[in-house]
């Protein structure tokens, strides 16, 4: 792990993670909806473009997979390491240079 993530993971216990994870599945549900609806896959329309919907569903999937590689340091997660999120959170969280 790279010093923000094993800064995020030794400072939150794994309660605050879960929570975190459970907030993240829940962005992702929402970002899957509103992709739904800009693919014009039903009828009720939205006012933002495709390509914004997918990048907020991208997003929010490396959210998760985020959270999972702190979680359970698989290392299939592995690759998520530098996604900087990890760098804002750990910073939000007290981490000094």
């Amino acid at each position: 792990m790279n010093k923000y993530s094993k800064y995020v993971r030794d400072t939150l216990p794994d309660h605050d993670l879960l929570e975190q994870l459970a907030e993240e599945c829940n962005e992702l549900s929402k970002a899957s909806l509103k992709l739904i609806r800009a693919l014009k896959l039903n009828k009720n329309a939205t006012p933002i473009s495709k390509v914004e919907a997918y990048d907020n569903f991208t997003e929010e999937q490396k959210d998760v997979i985020s959270v999972l590689w702190l979680l359970t340091g698989n290392e299939r997660y592995a690759y998520i390491d530098g996604y900087p999120k990890m760098e804002r959170w750990a910073k939000r969280l007290g981490y000094k240079e």
